[in-house]
């Protein structure tokens, strides 16, 4: 225990302890990996993106001893640092927020911080898995687009809008084309169901309005993460 309280600052830094940096830092970073591939959402585990959390908390490691208690160092770090070119793209918040996370392991365990990185880590995780098992994480998020052509009287529309706002947790209406020499009408509305499964209930319940036809429905999950 001895090792967590008694040292502060870099003037006694020492080969076990820098060993010690580094092997706390790959655990805590291996159970932020273990976190997210738990909590995940994907299909298939991006392997390069969990190598590349515990990979980028221990060069985070690295570079926090590196810089140890020097201002002209760290500059001289970042600024080496800043000619990468990071190009990889996230459109998903949430793993920016695992990356960060990974980092802040990385920078604790680099300025000797363990208790922090220790504590902090935990937290991390169990907050991670608690948002996973409440109403906030849900198994999908299937936007369907709805394509219907109906009667130009608004009678007729008015009663397929009755069906989906019955359906339907939240719909709008995108757009509706006229087609020429045709006396219906066609309307595409986004849409999410109350249940996600009920989408041929909906179909079912539209071709029963006289007049309605060519109902196409289709559902895609706006859940989108790109790795490559």
């Amino acid at each position: 225990m001895e090792i967590f309280t008694s040292v502060a600052t870099f003037d006694n830094q020492t080969f076990m302890l820098v060993v010690f940096s580094v092997v706390l830092s790959f655990l805590l970073s291996s159970l932020i990996v273990f976190t997210y591939e738990k909590v995940s959402r994907d299909v298939s585990t991006p392997d390069h993106f969990l190598q590349s959390l515990i990979l980028m908390s221990l060069v985070t490691t690295i570079i926090m001893q590196s810089i140890g208690d020097s201002p002209a160092r760290g500059f001289g770090i970042f600024g080496a640092l800043a000619i990468l070119r990071f190009r990889t793209q996230l459109f998903s918040p949430r793993n920016i927020s695992f990356i960060f996370g990974a980092m802040a392991v990385g920078i604790a365990c680099g300025v000797y911080s363990f208790i922090i990185a220790i504590i902090g880590t935990i937290a991390f995780c169990l907050v991670a898995f608690f948002l996973w098992l409440t109403p906030f994480s849900r198994k999908n998020n299937l936007l369907g687009q709805l394509r219907i052509e109906l009667p130009g009287d608004a009678s007729t529309r008015a009663a397929s809008q009755e069906v989906i706002k019955e359906l339907a947790k939240r719909y709008v209406l995108k757009r509706y084309r006229i087609i020429p020499d045709n006396p219906l009408v066609e309307y595409t509305y986004e849409l999410q169901l109350r249940d996600e499964m009920e989408g041929l209930a909906l179909t079912d319940r539209l071709n029963g309005i006289p007049g309605a036809k060519n109902i196409r429905l289709t559902f895609t999950d706006t859940y989108i993460n790109l790795y490559e």
